[in-house]
């Protein structure tokens, strides 16, 4: 898995990619089966994608990025809105020249990935919401600690329930250790950009082929919500994922990876 950087807005953009590397200016060959563009969720960051990246080496071509102020990426600011990290993300593509690709979002991730088909609709060829609700409930309480924790009131919490009970620690470990790689002024600008997000009326606008997918045990997005989401998008599928909470990616890799292979081989050639 190598990582390059890319210059977008004046921002250095961090991403991961398959494939051989490169020379610095020089992007990436992401010719291989289908493309897949990564965009992960609030506070997060593209190397919790690692296990997709690393699963989907040899067969098809996948990058994941680091939005501004997480990971490896430049600004000490987060995007204060969906429309600006569409833009983003646009910009991403553009200068990368990619092809049409299947964008895979988790959560925030998700909403920007749904927003960017609806605005670029030819930039893509299909869809994975991953944990992504219609509409993004986020209690006052959390916003008020994260506020807190910005001004150094609080320290920074982290909470089991973003798991399913049945979850390897070591699994809970490492996402927290890469939950503290981004600023919590970053975090706090993520969830503020999802408040109140309600994506139920564009769901009817998607045509492309896509694939709901969230956890059993997931209390964010769980079952119900996931299965109102697909039935608001034209042919959409629905995967459950059992033993896995909003965390799935990285609680059953397996599972996950598996679904969407079964669904990038049903998309038509």
């Amino acid at each position: 898995m190598f990582a390059k950087y890319v210059s977008v807005d004046g921002t250095a953009l961090h991403y991961f990619h398959t494939g051989a590397s490169t020379l610095p200016d020089v992007p990436p060959a992401l010719d291989r089966g289908e493309l897949l563009v990564l965009l992960h969720g609030a506070g997060s960051n593209a190397h919790t994608w690692h296990r997709q990246l690393a699963h989907w080496e040899g067969r098809h071509s996948a990058v994941a990025l680091d939005f501004p102020g997480h990971g490896r990426s430049g600004s000490t600011e987060g995007l204060p809105d969906i429309d600006m990290h569409v833009r983003c993300v646009t910009q991403f593509s553009e200068t990368l020249a990619l092809r049409p690709a299947v964008v895979v979002g988790r959560a925030l991730g998700g909403a920007v990935a749904l927003a960017y088909a609806l605005a670029e609709p030819a930039r893509v060829r299909a869809l994975v919401l991953v944990a992504t609700p219609a509409r993004f409930e986020i209690p006052q309480e959390s916003l008020d600690t994260w506020r807190a924790v910005t001004m150094g009131r609080a320290t920074q919490p982290f909470s089991p329930a973003l798991f399913s009970p049945k979850v390897d620690m070591a699994v809970m470990r490492e996402c927290f250790m890469e939950q503290v790689k981004t600023d919590p002024r970053v975090r706090y600008t993520d969830m503020l950009a999802c408040k109140d997000l309600d994506l139920t009326a564009q769901l009817a606008a998607v045509r492309v082929p896509t694939l709901v997918i969230t956890g059993r045990d997931d209390h964010f997005a769980p079952p119900d919500k996931a299965a109102a989401v697909q039935a608001r998008i034209a042919g959409a599928q629905l995967v459950v994922v059992d033993d896995a909470g909003h965390m799935l990616t990285s609680e059953q890799p397996d599972a996950f990876n598996g679904a969407v292979d079964v669904f990038l081989e049903s998309l038509p050639r």
